[in-house]
């Protein structure tokens, strides 16, 4: 069977299991998804950014929403603060537009809050998550052979948080950032390889990809080797620079204005003083049992050893893998809360698995035994399901350390008399 034919079975799987979580009740928006969500529904509905009646909503089940309602927490200028970019509900637009007139036609209320705006935000993560890893599929594919692609990519999405995020916390920006992530890695891609860019779309792939999650701006010098090729024309390098700083330009300018709208002030740090810290614990993020990016995620062991193999074949390639996840260790490992709060996995670092996907594939191109890889990657999967089903029945605590060896992982999942 071709691997063409496997993907198609794959989504129609995938998409079933969406539908046996989403139906007949879709998973809540909660947690960070209340503020990703409420920049796009104040602005459609109340046409402004004062989110009190978005937080009374869902303070009805959401304890983040409802502890900011009780406590009057309020910013500097006595406005409700959102600490979180406004990117991902731009790129929900079409879903929630969608969501209007299907409640319309169904008799719902086009509220923003009935059965379709919350079952269709949910279905873009889902869509978000799975474009990635085509998108990823198909950018390896372009170095190596169609099983190393394909099983690489597959590792990477279903061994690793991206499935978990994909499908039980759909509201989280992290599936959304991925994809916009995603489109950044094949744009660089097809630079490297001398394949035609329209840059206007990459100007907007870049506007967005800082939108959602500011964090990805660290995504950006990753691909200035290709754009400042000296065999390039002077003018072709004007062009694509302007292609990378106007987004940029206009992002952040928007952004200021929002913060002084507000905070009162143009450049805050809207997570608190503090956030992030000039004391790097870079081994605690990858070791760690509090969402220790090695410890839960095994495969990426490999994609570690795969540096050397890549480094080896093209050494653009691994400059890009490489620098692309080491800015993210450095930022995420001087973050005031290393785990990331209330979380499955090292979340903070999926958008670095389209770049780790290239060492990866590397690490699996060494070995001749095409069924011992395939044999490897299905036990990692394995693992990360059962360690997603300990995470949702809180065997595995949701945030902070733990004794990982005092947790019998297969009780409850195994049935044993």
């Amino acid at each position: 069977m071709s691997y063409k034919k496997i993907i198609i079975i794959l989504t129609l799987v995938l998409f079933l299991l969406f539908l046996v979580i989403n139906i007949p009740t879709p998973l809540k928006i909660e947690g960070d998804g209340v503020f990703y969500y409420s920049w796009l529904r104040s602005a459609f509905f109340d046409q402004d950014f004062y989110f009190y009646n978005e937080l009374e909503h869902f303070s009805a089940y959401d304890v983040g929403s409802r502890w900011l309602l009780n406590s009057s927490f309020r910013t500097y200028i006595g406005k409700i603060p959102n600490p979180y970019a406004y990117g991902t509900g731009l790129l929900w637009l079409p879903s929630f537009i969608l969501a209007g007139f299907l409640s319309l036609i169904f008799n719902l209320p086009p509220d923003g809050y009935s059965f379709f705006y919350v079952w269709l935000l949910n279905f873009s993560s889902w869509f978000f998550g799975l474009a990635s890893f085509y998108i990823v599929y198909l950018n390896l594919k372009k170095f190596f052979s169609n099983t190393i692609s394909f099983w690489s990519s597959l590792g990477i999405y279903l061994a690793t948080p991206w499935f978990y995020y994909q499908f039980f916390e759909p509201s989280m920006s992290h599936m959304a950032s991925l994809f916009i992530v995603c489109l950044f890695f094949n744009f660089v891609i097809k630079f490297y390889k001398k394949e035609r860019v329209n840059l206007w779309l990459f100007a907007l792939a870049i506007f967005l990809m800082l939108a959602v999650r500011w964090q990805n701006l660290l995504f950006l010098p990753v691909v200035l080797p290709v754009l400042l090729n000296r065999r390039a024309e002077l003018k072709l390098v004007a062009k694509r620079l302007l292609s990378i700083v106007a987004p940029a330009v206009i992002f952040w300018l928007t952004q200021f204005f929002l913060w002084h709208h507000l905070y009162g002030y143009y450049f805050v740090q809207p997570q608190g003083r503090g956030f992030v810290r000039f004391d790097w614990h870079g081994f605690y993020v990858l070791f760690s049992s509090n969402r220790g990016l090695l410890l839960w995620s095994p495969l990426l062991v490999l994609a570690f050893c795969g540096f050397y193999f890549l480094y080896k074949k093209s050494k653009f390639l691994f400059f890009i893998s490489i620098s692309a996840f080491s800015l993210q260790w450095l930022i995420n490992g001087s973050l005031n809360d290393l785990g990331g709060g209330d979380a499955y996995g090292a979340r903070r670092f999926i958008e670095t698995l389209p770049f780790l996907s290239l060492a990866l594939a590397a690490f699996w191109s060494k070995m001749k035994n095409k069924w011992l890889i395939i044999a490897l990657i299905t036990v990692f999967i394995m693992w990360n399901a059962v360690l997603i089903q300990n995470y949702r029945l809180a065997k595995i605590p949701h945030h902070g350390e733990f004794d990982v060896l005092k947790i019998n992982y297969f009780k409850d999942i195994i049935p044993i008399d």
